[in-house]
């Protein structure tokens, strides 16, 4: 019985490691279940309640997730006390909920009695307290704190090296994209993929146009930087899991973001496009990383002249994505509202495109 349990536990590392989220999460639940059946209240459960719980998250149904999350932590309270890793990690993946769902000020909270364990515990300077760290700085970022966030992203990342962590890639990532936000004044929705309550930010198009009022070199250097950072964890992910892997077409998707915010939009396209040919192989249209792809293409072509056509199709996939993922709750409240807001900006951006389509085809031939 034990070795069977440790052949999941391996399968589904390996699936998940392929990106194949779906396919892992059979054996995630079944490791679960028989953790629960063994003794619901064990420390064991609560692992397999994380683990399982990690995997919906990477599959991006937090609502899902969430009861995991808090189970495991309320376990790991009873059992491991307030001071404990384990309490803090629990503590860094309900923070990371509570900012996915818009409760940055909850986050917070959670984020910083999480960073303050792990900085009473021994030895210090782990990856632990790089994810500690890490979450802070997204909750951080993602109220518009950015140069607020970046000491601690870059703390996070000082630990990843000197440890030689495979992760150091999400955490090169995420400071990475936050030089973005500090470039452009842009608040970046965090997306909620990674295991142990890690955030990796994803960028997506905004409503607005982006003016931070920084010196234009100011703004030029910082964006250098994010690429320097971007390309790096870029080798880093393509080296462990190869090209073709959702993952690379989200890092793909951060530097076109930073291509088209300094001026280059003929590189960021062709990221876009890269970024989006791997999304369509490995997820479904609902998918949040899909319709970002879509989305962030789209937007693009909607700022080209004689582009307008194209962009159309890429924001209807967007549109269609977006209105399938709200079969993922079992009723139309608050959470499956905020995600449908979340995605206002591509169809406004639709019908300012589908408006001048019209004007385009209604003029008078000369």
């Amino acid at each position: 019985m034990l070795l069977a349990a440790m052949m999941l536990v391996q399968d589904a590392a390996s699936l998940e490691a392929a990106g194949r989220y779906a396919d892992a999460e059979r054996a995630r639940r079944s490791s679960y279940e028989q953790a629960q059946r063994r003794g619901a209240g064990t420390v064991a459960t609560a692992d397999a309640a994380e683990k399982l719980a990690d995997n919906l998250a990477m599959q991006l149904r937090l609502a899902d997730a969430e009861p995991l999350y808090r189970r495991a932590f309320e376990i790991r309270l009873a059992k491991r006390g307030e001071k404990h890793g384990d309490t803090a990690r629990s503590l860094r993946q309900l923070a990371s909920l509570a900012m996915a769902r818009g409760a940055l000020g909850e986050a917070e909270a959670l984020a910083r009695r999480s960073l303050d364990i792990q900085r009473g515990l021994a030895p210090a300077g782990g990856m632990e307290l790089a994810w500690a760290l890490n979450t802070l700085a997204e909750v951080l970022a993602a109220q518009g704190k950015a140069f607020d966030a970046d000491p601690l992203f870059a703390e996070a990342v000082t630990i990843a090296r000197a440890q030689g962590d495979a992760d150091l890639a999400i955490l090169l990532n995420n400071r990475g994209n936050n030089f973005y936000r500090m470039a452009t004044a842009t608040v970046i929705p965090p997306m909620f993929r990674r295991r142990a309550g890690a955030t990796r930010s994803v960028v997506a198009p905004t409503d607005q146009d982006a003016s931070s009022g920084l010196d234009p070199l100011r703004k030029r250097a910082f964006l250098a930087q994010g690429r320097d950072l971007l390309n790096e964890a870029m080798r880093m992910f393509v080296a462990a899991s190869g090209a073709d892997h959702p993952d690379v077409a989200n890092l793909l998707n951060g530097l076109a973001a930073n291509y088209r915010a300094d001026g280059k939009p003929i590189e960021a396209e062709a990221r876009y496009r890269e970024a989006l040919a791997i999304k369509a192989r490995f997820l479904p249209p609902d998918n949040r990383d899909r319709i970002v792809g879509e989305w962030s293409l789209g937007d693009l072509l909607a700022t080209r002249a004689g582009r307008e056509a194209e962009a159309r199709t890429r924001l209807r996939a967007a549109m269609g994505g977006a209105m399938a993922s709200q079969t993922r709750f079992r009723t139309f409240d608050a959470a499956a509202s905020s995600e449908l807001r979340s995605y206002a900006p591509v169809f406004a951006t639709s019908i300012r495109v589908a408006w001048r389509l019209s004007a385009t085809s209604a003029a008078p031939a000369r």
